[in-house]
Protein backbone atom coordinates (compact mmCIF):
# COMPACT_ATOMS: atom_id res chain seq x y z
CA UNK A 1 0.00 0.00 0.00
CA UNK A 2 1.16 3.57 -0.65
CA UNK A 3 2.42 5.27 2.48
CA UNK A 4 3.68 2.09 4.13
CA UNK A 5 6.68 -0.13 3.64
CA UNK A 6 5.97 -3.11 1.41
CA UNK A 7 5.41 -6.23 3.54
CA UNK A 8 7.42 -9.38 3.13
CA UNK A 9 5.68 -12.46 1.72
CA UNK A 10 5.03 -13.76 5.22
CA UNK A 11 3.74 -10.37 6.34
CA UNK A 12 1.49 -10.29 3.29
CA UNK A 13 -0.09 -13.57 4.26
CA UNK A 14 -0.57 -12.30 7.80
CA UNK A 15 -2.04 -9.03 6.53
CA UNK A 16 -4.40 -10.79 4.17
CA UNK A 17 -5.58 -13.05 6.96
CA UNK A 18 -6.09 -10.10 9.27
CA UNK A 19 -7.95 -8.23 6.56
CA UNK A 20 -10.27 -11.17 5.94
CA UNK A 21 -10.84 -11.53 9.66
CA UNK A 22 -11.62 -7.83 9.89
CA UNK A 23 -14.16 -7.93 7.07
CA UNK A 24 -15.60 -11.15 8.48
CA UNK A 25 -16.17 -9.35 11.76
CA UNK A 26 -17.91 -6.53 9.89
CA UNK A 27 -20.08 -8.63 7.56
CA UNK A 28 -21.14 -11.36 10.02
CA UNK A 29 -23.25 -8.98 12.16
CA UNK A 30 -24.82 -7.56 8.98
CA UNK A 31 -25.91 -11.03 7.92
CA UNK A 32 -27.23 -11.80 11.40
CA UNK A 33 -29.17 -8.53 11.50
CA UNK A 34 -30.69 -9.20 8.07
CA UNK A 35 -31.32 -12.93 7.87
CA UNK A 36 -32.23 -13.94 11.41
CA UNK A 37 -34.96 -11.29 11.95
CA UNK A 38 -36.43 -12.18 8.54
CA UNK A 39 -36.58 -15.89 9.40
CA UNK A 40 -38.16 -15.11 12.77
CA UNK A 41 -40.73 -12.75 11.22
CA UNK A 42 -41.99 -15.15 8.57
CA UNK A 43 -41.78 -18.13 10.91
CA UNK A 44 -43.99 -16.39 13.46
CA UNK A 45 -46.36 -15.12 10.79
CA UNK A 46 -46.86 -18.70 9.57
CA UNK A 47 -47.60 -19.63 13.16
CA UNK A 48 -50.34 -17.03 13.30
CA UNK A 49 -48.54 -14.27 15.21
CA UNK A 50 -49.54 -10.72 14.28
CA UNK A 51 -47.35 -8.37 12.27
CA UNK A 52 -46.42 -6.26 15.30
CA UNK A 53 -45.46 -9.24 17.45
CA UNK A 54 -43.47 -10.90 14.67
CA UNK A 55 -41.65 -7.66 13.87
CA UNK A 56 -40.78 -6.98 17.50
CA UNK A 57 -39.52 -10.54 17.98
CA UNK A 58 -37.23 -10.20 14.99
CA UNK A 59 -35.95 -6.82 16.20
CA UNK A 60 -34.73 -8.36 19.47
CA UNK A 61 -31.83 -10.15 17.72
CA UNK A 62 -30.03 -7.06 16.38
CA UNK A 63 -30.48 -5.32 19.74
CA UNK A 64 -29.05 -8.25 21.70
CA UNK A 65 -26.13 -8.58 19.28
CA UNK A 66 -25.38 -4.88 19.56
CA UNK A 67 -25.53 -4.93 23.37
CA UNK A 68 -23.24 -7.98 23.40
CA UNK A 69 -20.71 -6.26 21.15
CA UNK A 70 -20.61 -3.25 23.48
CA UNK A 71 -20.20 -5.41 26.60
CA UNK A 72 -17.59 -7.62 24.96
CA UNK A 73 -15.61 -4.63 23.69
CA UNK A 74 -15.71 -3.07 27.17
CA UNK A 75 -15.99 0.40 25.68
CA UNK A 76 -18.79 2.66 24.57
CA UNK A 77 -19.60 2.26 20.89
CA UNK A 78 -21.61 5.39 20.21
CA UNK A 79 -22.89 4.09 16.89
CA UNK A 80 -24.21 0.99 18.66
CA UNK A 81 -25.80 3.08 21.40
CA UNK A 82 -27.39 5.29 18.74
CA UNK A 83 -28.90 2.27 16.95
CA UNK A 84 -30.32 0.84 20.19
CA UNK A 85 -31.87 4.16 21.22
CA UNK A 86 -33.29 4.74 17.73
CA UNK A 87 -34.81 1.25 17.67
CA UNK A 88 -36.34 1.78 21.10
CA UNK A 89 -37.79 5.20 20.26
CA UNK A 90 -39.17 3.98 16.93
CA UNK A 91 -40.75 0.93 18.52
CA UNK A 92 -42.37 2.88 21.36
CA UNK A 93 -43.74 5.47 18.92
CA UNK A 94 -45.15 2.75 16.66
CA UNK A 95 -46.85 0.96 19.53
CA UNK A 96 -48.21 4.21 20.95
CA UNK A 97 -49.80 5.03 17.60
CA UNK A 98 -50.92 1.41 17.04
CA UNK A 99 -49.26 1.50 13.61
CA UNK A 100 -47.74 -1.71 12.20
CA UNK A 101 -46.63 0.22 9.11
CA UNK A 102 -44.74 2.75 11.20
CA UNK A 103 -43.08 -0.14 13.00
CA UNK A 104 -41.97 -1.55 9.64
CA UNK A 105 -40.84 1.88 8.45
CA UNK A 106 -38.75 2.65 11.53
CA UNK A 107 -35.67 0.94 10.07
CA UNK A 108 -35.81 3.46 7.24
CA UNK A 109 -35.69 6.31 9.73
CA UNK A 110 -32.68 4.72 11.43
CA UNK A 111 -30.95 4.26 8.06
CA UNK A 112 -31.59 7.91 7.23
CA UNK A 113 -30.08 9.04 10.50
CA UNK A 114 -27.01 6.86 9.88
CA UNK A 115 -26.63 8.36 6.40
CA UNK A 116 -26.97 11.89 7.75
CA UNK A 117 -24.42 11.01 10.43
CA UNK A 118 -21.93 9.98 7.73
CA UNK A 119 -22.56 13.19 5.79
CA UNK A 120 -22.13 15.12 9.02
CA UNK A 121 -18.68 13.62 9.59
CA UNK A 122 -17.67 14.93 6.16
CA UNK A 123 -18.94 18.41 7.03
CA UNK A 124 -16.96 18.29 10.28
CA UNK A 125 -13.78 17.36 8.41
CA UNK A 126 -13.47 13.84 9.84
CA UNK A 127 -15.14 11.43 7.37
CA UNK A 128 -16.27 8.18 8.96
CA UNK A 129 -14.53 6.16 6.23
CA UNK A 130 -11.19 7.56 7.40
CA UNK A 131 -11.67 6.00 10.84
CA UNK A 132 -12.94 2.73 9.36
CA UNK A 133 -10.01 2.57 6.92
CA UNK A 134 -7.54 3.19 9.69
CA UNK A 135 -8.99 0.31 11.68
CA UNK A 136 -8.63 -1.99 8.66
CA UNK A 137 -5.04 -0.85 8.09
CA UNK A 138 -4.22 -1.55 11.75
CA UNK A 139 -5.74 -5.03 11.46
CA UNK A 140 -3.54 -5.73 8.43
CA UNK A 141 -0.25 -4.08 9.41
CA UNK A 142 -0.47 -3.15 13.06
CA UNK A 143 -0.93 0.21 14.75
CA UNK A 144 1.99 1.75 12.88
CA UNK A 145 0.50 0.75 9.54
CA UNK A 146 -2.79 2.33 10.51
CA UNK A 147 -1.08 5.57 11.46
CA UNK A 148 0.87 5.68 8.20
CA UNK A 149 -2.27 5.12 6.13
CA UNK A 150 -4.29 7.72 8.05
CA UNK A 151 -1.44 10.26 7.84
CA UNK A 152 -2.06 10.48 4.10
CA UNK A 153 -5.09 12.60 5.00
CA UNK A 154 -2.74 15.43 6.03
CA UNK A 155 -0.34 15.04 3.08
CA UNK A 156 -2.36 14.11 0.00
CA UNK A 157 -5.23 16.26 -1.36
CA UNK A 158 -6.25 13.44 -3.73
CA UNK A 159 -6.52 11.07 -0.77
CA UNK A 160 -8.71 13.53 1.13
CA UNK A 161 -10.94 13.99 -1.89
CA UNK A 162 -11.34 10.23 -2.34
CA UNK A 163 -12.19 9.53 1.31
CA UNK A 164 -14.70 12.38 1.35
CA UNK A 165 -16.31 11.18 -1.88
CA UNK A 166 -16.70 7.58 -0.70
CA UNK A 167 -18.20 8.73 2.61
CA UNK A 168 -20.62 11.04 0.81
CA UNK A 169 -21.69 8.26 -1.58
CA UNK A 170 -22.39 5.96 1.36
CA UNK A 171 -24.25 8.70 3.23
CA UNK A 172 -26.43 9.60 0.24
CA UNK A 173 -27.00 5.89 -0.47
CA UNK A 174 -28.25 5.29 3.07
CA UNK A 175 -30.60 8.27 2.91
CA UNK A 176 -31.91 6.97 -0.42
CA UNK A 177 -32.38 3.53 1.16
CA UNK A 178 -34.38 5.16 3.94
CA UNK A 179 -36.74 6.90 1.55
CA UNK A 180 -37.35 3.67 -0.37
CA UNK A 181 -37.94 1.73 2.86
CA UNK A 182 -40.54 4.17 4.13
CA UNK A 183 -42.35 4.25 0.78
CA UNK A 184 -42.41 0.44 0.59
CA UNK A 185 -43.59 0.16 4.20
CA UNK A 186 -46.71 2.13 3.34
CA UNK A 187 -47.23 0.91 -0.24
CA UNK A 188 -46.84 -2.88 -0.02
CA UNK A 189 -48.90 -5.52 1.78
CA UNK A 190 -47.63 -5.79 5.36
CA UNK A 191 -46.25 -9.31 5.00
CA UNK A 192 -44.27 -8.36 1.88
CA UNK A 193 -42.45 -5.40 3.43
CA UNK A 194 -39.68 -7.19 5.41
CA UNK A 195 -38.70 -9.47 2.51
CA UNK A 196 -38.74 -6.76 -0.16
CA UNK A 197 -36.84 -4.21 1.94
CA UNK A 198 -34.22 -6.81 2.86
CA UNK A 199 -33.60 -7.67 -0.81
CA UNK A 200 -33.55 -3.96 -1.65
CA UNK A 201 -30.95 -3.31 1.05
CA UNK A 202 -28.74 -6.20 -0.10
CA UNK A 203 -28.78 -4.87 -3.68
CA UNK A 204 -27.95 -1.35 -2.55
CA UNK A 205 -25.20 -2.60 -0.23
CA UNK A 206 -23.57 -4.58 -3.05
CA UNK A 207 -23.68 -1.51 -5.31
CA UNK A 208 -22.22 0.79 -2.64
CA UNK A 209 -19.55 -1.70 -1.61
CA UNK A 210 -18.67 -2.43 -5.23
CA UNK A 211 -18.28 1.27 -6.01
CA UNK A 212 -16.11 1.74 -2.93
CA UNK A 213 -13.77 -1.12 -3.81
CA UNK A 214 -13.45 -0.22 -7.51
CA UNK A 215 -12.89 3.47 -6.80
CA UNK A 216 -10.46 2.73 -3.95
CA UNK A 217 -8.36 0.39 -6.08
CA UNK A 218 -8.30 2.80 -9.00
CA UNK A 219 -7.24 5.72 -6.80
CA UNK A 220 -4.94 3.84 -4.40
CA UNK A 221 -7.10 4.39 -1.34
CA UNK A 222 -7.24 0.84 0.02
CA UNK A 223 -6.22 0.57 3.66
Amino acid sequence: MVGAARPTEADGRTGAGAGKARWGAVLAPVLVDLVVPLVIFYGLRRAGVGVVGATLAGSVIPVLRTVYSVVRGRKVDWMAVFVIVALAVGTVASLAMHSPRMLLAKDGVITALCGLWMLGTVALGKPLLLAIGRGIAEAKRGKGGGEVWASRWDREPRFRHGIRLITIVWGVGLVFDAVVRVVLAYALPLDAVPGVTTVQWIVLFVLLYGFMMIYSRKNDLLA
